[in-house]
């Protein structure tokens, strides 16, 4: 195990590891704020459940490097999914719900949205270099980033599904169909409301509120696509993936084969 931890962190840099334990460190400092000193308002509509999964999501690329078997590709993902990944899970729950930002800042939950599905385009990215060199194969990036861009619109299509399973199913108002609900949780002020989700007839406010969602999520998965495509950082340079496969391949090619 120790030998694991030492070749884990060998490619992450000092800053990396700085960052990842300042947002670490944040979002600890809610969990215990929330739960022994009531110090903010996310424990008046939300248990601190979501602080402890999002908290824990920080620790993916570790989860995965220590206890995830030597044959699972995703051992095979590079640690610089986790400085977006790492942000995504911060900015949703110390953010979003403890600072309640939500409902502070105008339109925070729709830049989100498009943040995940940008956050999601990129993991997608580094699911398939890992899935190529889990099976070495070599893959232009314009196909790998059309397949990012594709695992990132799946995902954003799967959390409008949970939101709507949640609501239908127990009791939720993920999407706002309750119009009353989401007033409460703005403290009455319908300002907030109408500034998060622009409109003139509240009966439309669960559809522009899932309509803003999957429009958001559209944006984002496109500005991250078009990253990826003029800056394809695993397709190029000294992070050339298929270089290293092509290398791989040769090698196993040259190796001598024993007779008897």
């Amino acid at each position: 195990m120790k030998q694991r931890f030492k070749a884990m962190l060998k490619d992450v840099s000092k800053i990396e590891l700085i960052y990842w334990w300042i947002l670490r460190l944040l979002m600890i400092y809610a969990l215990f704020d929330t739960l022994f000193f009531s110090g903010s308002s996310y424990t008046a509509s939300n248990p601190p459940l979501q602080i402890v999964a999002n908290l824990v999501g920080m620790f993916a690329y570790e989860i995965i490097q220590l206890f995830f078997p030597k044959s699972s590709r995703l051992r095979l993902l590079s640690h610089a999914f986790q400085n977006i990944s790492a942000l995504g899970f911060f900015l949703g729950s110390f953010g979003g719900a403890y600072l309640n930002l939500y409902y502070a800042l105008p339109a925070y939950d729709k830049i989100l949205h498009a943040y995940g599905t940008a956050e999601a385009v990129y993991i997608g990215y580094e699911y398939i270099c890992a899935t190529q060199l889990k099976l070495k194969k070599t893959c232009p990036h314009q196909i790998a980033n059309l397949g990012a861009l594709g695992f990132g619109f799946i995902l954003s299509s799967a959390w409008e599904l949970f939101e709507f399973t949640y609501d239908q199913f127990f009791g939720g108002d993920a999407q706002h169909w309750n119009y009353q609900a989401a007033l409460d949780a703005a403290g009455g002020d319908a300002s907030k409301i109408f500034q998060m989700i622009p409109m003139n007839d509240i009966s439309r406010f669960a559809l522009m509120d899932t309509m803003g969602d999957i429009v958001l999520n559209f944006i984002g998965g496109l500005l991250m696509y078009a990253f990826l495509c003029a800056f394809p950082y695993r397709h190029r340079g000294k992070n050339d993936i298929n270089r290293k496969i092509e290398l791989l391949n040769t090698a196993k090619e040259n190796e001598p084969v024993s007779v008897g």
